[in-house]
This record gives C-alpha cells, sequence and structure tokens, in this order.
C-alpha cells in the first residue's frame, strides 16, 4: 500500500458506500460515547445496524442493550484511552484488548428461532471490533470476515491484535513515505478529502475496497498514471 493507492480506495470507497454518513452522524452526535446510557446504546445499535450488523434485531434489543451496557460496567476502566493506533504499544496492552475484545464479542446480541429451537445470537467478532471502534476510532478500526478471512486472522480477540498490527505497520510506512514526498501527516485526512479523523479507518477502508469489494487499486494507478502522462 501506497499513499496514491490509499488516496484511490478512500474515492472508491465513497462511491461504493454511504456508510460514513451514518458513521459521521454517530461520532458528531456523540464525541465521547457512554454505554451507560441506554440513548447512547440506542443510537449506537442504530449505527451498527446500518453498517450490516444484523445481529441485532429490532425485536431484541432489550437483549442487545442489557448486554452492551454490562459489557461496558465491568471493562470501562480496562478500555484504554483514545490514543493514536500509530504509537500505541500493542505488545504491552496485547491481553487487555484480547481480554475486552473476547468478552464483548460472546455477549449475547438477539434471540432467534429455527425449528422451535431459541438460538441465542452472540455480538460476534465484527460487531466487537465496530462498537470498540464507536468508542476509540484513534486506536480501534472495524473489520469484516472477508478482510479477517483473506488476512489469515482468527475471528477472535489475538486475530484483532493481529489486525491492528497490520494497520500500525501500513500507517507507519505511509507516515515516513508522507514525509518523504513533503505532505503533512497532520492534514492527511484533508488530503485524501476525508471527513472523520481515525487513522485506523483510512487503511480499513483500503481493505474493505480491495478485499472485500475485490478492487485492485494498483491497476487503477496504473490506468490513472497513463492518462495523465
Amino acid at each position: 500500500m501506497n499513499l496514491q493507492n490509499l488516496k484511490i480506495a478512500c474515492y472508491l470507497y465513497d462511491r461504493f458506500t454511504d456508510y460514513d454518513q451514518s458513521y459521521l452522524d454517530l461520532a458528531n452526535k456523540y464525541k465521547n460515547l457512554d454505554l451507560n446510557v441506554n440513548d447512547q446504546i440506542i443510537d449506537l445499535i442504530k449505527w451498527l445496524r446500518s453498517w450490516g450488523c444484523r445481529q441485532f434485531k429490532n425485536d431484541c434489543e432489550d437483549i442487545s442493550i442489557f448486554s452492551i451496557k454490562d459489557w461496558y460496567k465491568t471493562n470501562s476502566l480496562k478500555i484504554p484511552n483514545n490514543d493514536c493506533l500509530i504509537d500505541y504499544d500493542l505488545d504491552k496492552n496485547k491481553e487487555k484488548i484480547i481480554q475486552i475484545f473476547d468478552d464483548l464479542s460472546n455477549r449475547f446480541a438477539s434471540n432467534r428461532k429455527i425449528k422451535n429451537k431459541i438460538i441465542e445470537v452472540r455480538i460476534g467478532p465484527v460487531g466487537a471490533a465496530k462498537i470498540l471502534f464507536a468508542l476509540r476510532p484513534n486506536l480501534f478500526s472495524p473489520w469484516d470476515t472477508p478482510i479477517y478471512n483473506h488476512l489469515k486472522s482468527e475471528g477472535n480477540g489475538s486475530g484483532y491484535i493481529m489486525y491492528l498490527r497490520e494497520i500500525q505497520e501500513n500507517l507507519k510506512y505511509l507516515k515516513i513515505e508522507s514525509e518523504r514526498k513533503s505532505i503533512n501527516w497532520a492534514n492527511i485526512f484533508t488530503y485524501l478529502n476525508r471527513e472523520h479523523n481515525s487513522h485506523p479507518k483510512l487503511i480499513d477502508e483500503y481493505f474493505w475496497v480491495t478485499i472485500t469489494k475485490g478492487c485492485d487499486t494498483t491497476s487503477i494507478e496504473e490506468i490513472f498514471n497513463d492518462k495523465t502522462a
């Protein structure tokens, strides 16, 4: 990945989906989500549904609210501050992140009836990652099943740590590249035409476009360069 690949991916991300609008609505409404408050949990769940988390069923909202609130009460003091992932010590904090991720992932989101049996549906790794991202967008990233399967990560806290490492390494490389090209890293969101200010989400957008949607930004870059040569 280089800056040009990332810029193309961010451009395509906006053309493929309007996910950003619902996220920006949530982020602008709550600068710091408090998951002790039911109304804020309800807004979080609405955003999760808008991002494809079908485990949060409308008719089971009470289950979702209870699970998220109880997890937050248990883990709120363990959740790291909103440090920037590029400088965060993942080795030092690995076990803490794995624990809060797995605890959240294993909580129940809803019930589903299958052949007269009630099946308890868990929040799961994708839901857990998106909730942590909503709480700490500078440190955590959303992810989805095609991405962690492609990167050969497990759908659990250990796999999520691997994903954060992958993002962190890419951010460090991009920062060096931006300095080499005299692009101010502090203005990277403006350079990439992004309205949010989450560094991890930039890399997740690249992976979503290239892995989940299967676009080859390198080929597109070659076409672009040929036309502008």
